[in-house]
């Protein structure tokens, strides 16, 4: 009986207002709050990438979700993944306050992640969002496998 190989990933984290897209194994830890992060994967290249906005409208910086979401999926082309392959998860729009604006911030913010991935016809294979706590999350770019934890 042979054991399973163990892959050797690159540990990385996210800070909010970043991406990450790999080609080579990693795994990818972020923090989530009102924030949400968006995993990409393609499998059948083992392409994957995250990023981590704060608001759900803005400027091209991809702090603000519409850039960030560009940006990933721009940056998992260029790494060679194809577009009709790509598979999704989103994470995180945490209500984490009990003031009226801020409690709809992380609805806003999962909202703009779900809109722009039906749009673009990238399926999502799981969605956590919501919620009054925040998340710990980890994701396998070369699997596309996530690790959630609240907090």
């Amino acid at each position: 009986m042979s054991a399973m190989p163990i892959t050797f990933r690159e540990r990385r984290y996210l800070q909010p207002g970043q991406l990450i897209v790999s080609a080579t194994p990693s795994a990818i830890t972020t923090i989530l709050g009102s924030c949400v992060a968006v995993c990409l994967w393609e499998p059948q290249r083992g392409i994957g990438g995250m990023n981590h906005f704060m608001l759900p409208m803005g400027s091209a910086s991809p702090r603000f979700g519409p850039a960030a979401m560009e940006q990933l999926v721009a940056r998992m082309r260029e790494a060679g993944a194809r577009l009709p392959l790509l598979r999704a998860r989103v994470y995180g729009g945490a209500s984490m306050f009990e003031l009226p604006a801020a409690a709809q911030l992380g609805r806003q913010n999962a909202a703009m992640a779900h809109d722009f991935l039906q749009r673009r016809g990238i399926e999502i294979v799981e969605s956590d969002t919501g919620g009054t706590r925040g998340r710990k999350l980890i994701f396998h770019t070369d699997e596309g496998t996530a690790c959630l934890t609240l907090i």
